[in-house]
């Protein structure tokens, strides 16, 4: 088990990055190159894309993502919200770590009660950004287990 813990963190991966504003989509993928080499990104920015994709990737399991980086804002909260909902419902074991420019109160609650594992506020400089995605290497991928989709069933099964 610890010899297939170690592959999966040398092994690429793909990391699902829902996003609509472009400007952070390079950042966060200078930041996913510059501190999780390993992570393959693939950006979606709207609901539709992502959903498209998931279900594709999931179909041919090789291509699912280990983790989700998800923006409410696609670009209006609802959708964001409404993404929530349906990812957790098709995908309950998908680690889901949300950013967010307005990490206010309200919303972090509403994005724990959705069932998101982590919720982070956007940084404001690329110092900040790169802090931030070493220490999401350092727990996600050196810390926890991850499950692996090649085990799990749909929810819609």
């Amino acid at each position: 088990m610890e010899s297939e813990q170690k592959h999966h963190q040398k092994a690429g991966f793909p990391l699902l990055v829902v996003e609509g504003n472009k400007d952070h989509q390079l950042l966060i993928g200078y930041c996913l190159r510059a501190k999780i080499p390993q992570a393959e990104p693939i950006f979606a920015s709207t609901v539709q894309e992502t959903l498209s994709f998931l279900e594709l990737a999931f179909a041919h399991q090789k291509t699912f993502p280990r983790l989700v980086l998800l923006d409410f804002y696609l670009p209006d909260l609802t959708d964001g919200l409404k993404l929530m909902n349906q990812l957790r419902t098709r995908y309950p074991l998908l680690p889901i770590i949300i950013l967010s420019s307005q990490p206010e109160q309200g919303l972090v609650n509403k994005a724990y009660q959705l069932g998101a594992n982590s919720f982070l506020g956007k940084p404001k400089s690329l110092e900040e950004w790169e802090h931030m995605f070493q220490s999401l290497r350092e727990y996600w991928f050196n810390t926890v287990t991850l499950s692996s989709y090649s085990l799990i069933t749909s929810g819609e099964e």
